[in-house]
């Protein structure tokens, strides 16, 4: 079991944080509460106590490290390389069922907000890890790659893969995850109602 603790007064400018998240390996937390309290902060603060090679992150910033090039040179970058811990069976299912195989000649920068998540999801999930940190990940797709994302997400967690999620919309969320609320008391974050979708 996993036991991430944190007792920090100055969290944010705003407030302060009081928590404690225990998980073992296999399971699901989905992380909610209102904008602004510090739901992704939190999340950082999490992964951050697990190493990089246990981890796999899926935040809501872009990442500019490709440039702005094809999606296909993306795609044999990752199919030639000798990356330890990247599954590339997973990586061309994802890449053929998010439809990203079908916009191999588009410039990174001509990407919608949907394809552009599915390729960081695509990117993400293909690492072996034990421990998944994923901030809104059904974040701009459309109702068929949700369901992509939960059935692939609900394989890892069947693997013994640990999920930590932060999400405003659970529509797409499989049934049997923990949604654990957040919540400002006294201008301190602290857990508040869990329920099981």
């Amino acid at each position: 079991m996993k036991i991430f603790k944190v007792s920090d007064p100055f969290f944010l400018p705003h407030c302060g944080c009081e928590l404690q998240v225990s998980l073992n390996l296999g399971s699901v937390i989905v992380l909610v509460g209102e904008n602004g309290i510090g739901k992704s902060t939190l999340l950082r603060r999490l992964y951050s106590e697990v190493p990089a090679g246990e981890r796999s992150v899926v935040e809501q910033i872009s990442s500019e490290y490709f440039y702005d090039r094809k999606l296909i040179s993306i795609k044999s970058f990752f199919l030639n390389s000798q990356l330890a811990s990247f599954d590339q069976a997973d990586f061309l299912f994802l890449w053929t069922a998010f439809n990203l195989d079908q916009k191999e000649e588009r410039l990174l920068s001509h990407l919608s907000g949907g394809e552009s998540q599915a390729l960081k999801l695509c990117l993400a999930l293909c690492k072996n890890c034990s421990y998944y940190f994923l901030d809104e990940p059904s974040q701009f797709l459309d109702l068929k790659r949700k369901k992509i994302l939960a059935d692939f997400l609900e394989r890892l967690r069947n693997n013994g893969k640990t999920l930590i999620v932060v999400e405003h919309n659970l529509d797409w969320l499989p049934s049997g995850w923990v949604v654990q609320k957040l919540s400002l008391q006294d201008n301190v974050l602290k857990r508040s109602d869990e329920w099981t979708i």
